[in-house]
């Protein structure tokens, strides 16, 4: 009765679809990702002109019918290509007999599309964004397959090269479709791009445009809207789109891969979302489920998925755009300037542009199997290895040292070095833990030195005078060290205020596309514009990433401390548009220094401590913070999952954010333990309250003393429950009920987690926990 009721929902969600087909034709930019244009027409349902009514729906085709006009061109164990030679349109067949089409088969039979620009959208292998620049404007152009390009496919090994040629736009585009053994690639070709200088043209039709963004194949893989199954995307820890859940209304998925690019600008504060930080999307059918990984030029992607009604189709989709040039704002005159746009003048150098997809050819397939898959492309294709050890279950501990704070001398604002937590207090800190039987702390010293507390650029250790000397950070190190801990000083290598050590603001600094410093800001809490009163602060160019690690690892080793933490040097990732050749740095070759720098990390020697980690960071760190356990509930969204957790648990040790800086801290104790995660907690000796205004201002959570039994408790469940699943992997998680999950592990451990009773089931036996996260 329950499927019986599922398809007449859906039926009536395809016959709703005809009446709600016209919405929004801008999809509003997320996460800092520019916004996407549609035509008009196209996105609206509605004609723009009679030459752009579509034709009335052709009569359905079997997929038998479809694949008769397709050539077989590659095999291997597992999978099978069919190309129609004429337009490259593909169909890969799996090993249960399934296939997976790269454009919908019966596309010309969905009633929903209005516009013959949608329809033809749905037959083309890309979709191209360009742009003419002159002195007067910039016009976009939307550019597809099957409307404006011609397509000349020819074989190759283990599959095709197809290459498109947008003529009346001077635009060459060849990309690769291969078969390898369980998966498939599709590879634009972008070093051999062409974008023709037109010598003559007013022989051309509009003249030359400049790509701005590819749309890879929008619809493969695309669920009709009477199929049932869901969208996975990769939003914090990982969030569900069901196939037609009917939000026609929502803004459609759009998330750029490592969160937004610093380089560019931002002059309100940006929305408050999750990152996402692996660049993989999901699509899960009753017959099979797919796994779609960005391999190479993950750093110019942005994932995007819309649920059938949203693009004026009937088809639910997720696919990747990949950014070919940068695109900025900035405003000339007074007040009442307009915002002018600044492209980025050449397009990305990186040679190849790569999705490859992994199916999971069974029925009953989850996001699990989709976690896991991934989980299996980083052991294989990207050198994870296994990092945790048995019955572990540290308690992470963040410390702040000191920051810069306005203060009254003699009745003059000064601005002054001030402690928060100096050495001896650190200690003192950690004793208290211990006390309460704490005994296993990984230790992340923020702001310890000297430069962090100054915000000039740490190349080196010096030790700070105002938080107690070298001696007192000895015995704060050996005392960690010696109770079986890890003690991690933290460095900021990317963000600085002042020039020092041997970078300057104007030599070191990132350029933006408008060729002016990329400086970032504080905002205000209330309206969201830049802060009055708080600095702005500067971003090292990613050309002097292995410098600054080089420098910084060689002093830590030689003062003998044996590990590190790099701030949000696994988080943060962007550009330099720098004009100079030895600063001028992609989002992608950016990433590259950085995994360098990881490198040189692993062979001093030194553990490496993480906070939030971009995918790229995975293989090189040996502790991992801040792992989110939520999504950003974006509207399009209908539930959170722990897709993160899934793909690194029994491999990296780790934990979520800070239980103590959560609003719903009960319920993220209680869903990490869920998840076989250990706790974490930031703190520091002074009152929080002495530190507003400052850089400390949000810390407000932090004081130490009220939080001491409260996290000894938590510290002593998790030991409990948490520690002997700490090299197991997740075999499964689902919902019981809206907040009832359920985890199992590998070693058939079952965890029934109830986040609004506050109970625990582990294996059967019940733990409630009402008043053991609170006093």
């Amino acid at each position: 009765m329950l499927q019986l009721r599922k398809k007449l929902l859906v039926g009536a969600l395809c016959a709703g679809m005809l009446l709600s087909a016209g919405q929004s034709a801008w999809s509003e930019p997320v996460d800092g990702a520019a916004p996407v244009a549609e035509d008009t027409a196209a996105a609206t349902g509605e004609a723009a002109d009679s030459a752009d009514v579509a034709d009335a729906p052709a009569a359905s085709i079997t997929e038998e019918q479809a694949l008769s006009s397709m050539q077989k061109y590659a095999e291997t164990d597992e999978l099978e290509l069919y190309v129609d030679p004429d337009t490259g349109i593909f169909a890969v067949k799996l090993s249960n007999g399934s296939y997976i089409w790269s454009n919908p088969f019966n596309s010309d039979n969905d009633p929903n599309v209005k516009s013959k620009t949608k329809r033809d959208e749905l037959k083309s292998s890309m979709v191209v964004s360009g742009v003419k620049v002159t002195d007067t404007e910039a016009p976009n152009t939307t550019l597809r397959t099957a409307t404006n390009g011609s397509t000349k496919v020819e074989k190759v090994d283990g599959g095709f090269k197809a290459t498109v040629t947008f003529s009346n736009e001077g635009i060459t585009i060849p990309y690769f479709v291969t078969l390898e053994d369980d998966h498939f690639n599709i590879s634009i070709d972008s070093a051999n791009i062409v974008e023709v200088e037109i010598a003559e043209p007013d022989k051309i039709k509009d003249a030359t445009r400049s790509i701005v963004d590819i749309g890879l194949f929008q619809d493969l893989g695309a669920a009709y809207c009477d199929e049932e199954g869901y969208i996975v995307i990769p939003d914090g820890s990982g969030a569900v789109i069901n196939f037609n859940n009917g939000k026609t209304n929502a803004n459609e998925y759009t998330q750029k891969i490592y969160g937004k690019d610093l380089a560019v600008s931002q002059d309100m504060a940006p929305k408050k979302t999750e990152q996402a930080y692996l660049p993989i999307l999901g699509l899960v059918k009753n017959d099979y489920a797919l796994l779609e990984v960005v391999t190479e030029g993950a750093a110019n992607a942005t994932a995007r998925a819309a649920v059938a009604g949203q693009r004026a189709t009937g088809y639910n989709s997720a696919w990747f755009n990949f950014t070919l040039r940068t695109t900025d704002t900035y405003y000339m005159g007074g007040s009442n300037a307009s915002a002018l746009k600044a492209y980025q003048q050449k397009k990305i150098p990186d040679p190849r542009l790569t999705v490859s997809y992994y199916p999971i050819a069974k029925s009953g397939a989850t996001y699990t199997d989709i976690g896991l898959r991934y989980q299996q492309y980083l052991i294989e294709e990207q050198g994870l290895t296994k990092k945790t050890t048995a019955n572990q279950s540290p308690f992470y501990l963040d410390v702040f040292g000191g920051t810069v704070k306005e203060r009254s001398v003699l009745g003059f604002p000064v601005k002054l070095q001030t402690a928060a937590t100096t050495y001896e207090q650190a200690k003192y800190i950690a004793e208290q833990f211990a006390a309460r039987g704490v005994d296993n702390i990984v230790f992340t010293y923020n702001d310890f030195n000297k430069a962090g507390i100054t915000s000039k650029m740490s190349n080196k250790v010096d030790y700070s005078g105002k938080l107690g000397g070298k001696d007192d950070f000895i015995a704060l190190k050996n005392y960690i060290e010696g109770s079986g801990g890890i003690f991690a000083p933290s460095v900021d290598l990317m963000e600085y205020e002042k020039s020092g050590n041997g970078y300057s603001k104007t030599g070191a600094s990132v350029i933006g596309v408008t060729k002016a410093y990329a400086t970032q800001g504080a905002y205000e809490l209330a309206f969201g514009t830049p802060h009055q009163t708080r600095n702005s602060w500067y971003i090292l160019t990613p050309a002097y990433f292995e410098k600054v690690y080089g420098q910084v690892i060689s002093s830590f080793t030689s003062e003998g401390i044996g590990a590190i933490n790099v701030a949000d040097g696994t988080k943060i990732l962007y550009s330099d548009f720098s004009g100079n050749d030895n600063k001028s740095t992609t989002r992608q070759q950016a990433a590259d220094n950085l995994k360098s720098c990881y490198q040189m990390i692993n062979n001093s020697g030194m553990t490496f401590v993480a906070n939030a980690c971009n995918d790229y960071a995975l293989p090189y760190v040996d502790y991992l913070k801040d792992v989110p356990l939520y999504s950003s509930n974006f509207d399009i969204s209908d539930y959170d999952i722990p897709l993160y957790e899934i793909v690194i648990h029994g491999y990296i040790p780790y934990t979520t954010k800070a239980k103590n800086a959560s609003s719903g801290a009960d319920e993220l104790f209680l869903l990490s333990v869920a998840t076989g995660t250990p706790v974490h907690y930031e703190v520091m000796y002074q009152n929080p309250n002495e530190f507003t205004d400052c850089e400390y201002d949000t810390l407000f959570y932090s004081y130490y003393e009220g939080w001491l039994d409260i996290a000894a408790r938590e510290y002593r469940i998790c030991k409990d429950v948490v520690a002997p699943l700490s090299e197991k992997t997740i075999t499964d998680f689902r919902y019981l009920s809206e907040k009832v999950v359920q985890t199992t592990f590998s070693d058939g451990t079952v965890i029934t987690a109830d986040l609004a009773a506050l109970t625990l089931k582990v294996n059967g036996t019940e733990y409630n926990l009402k008043g053991a996260t609170t006093d």
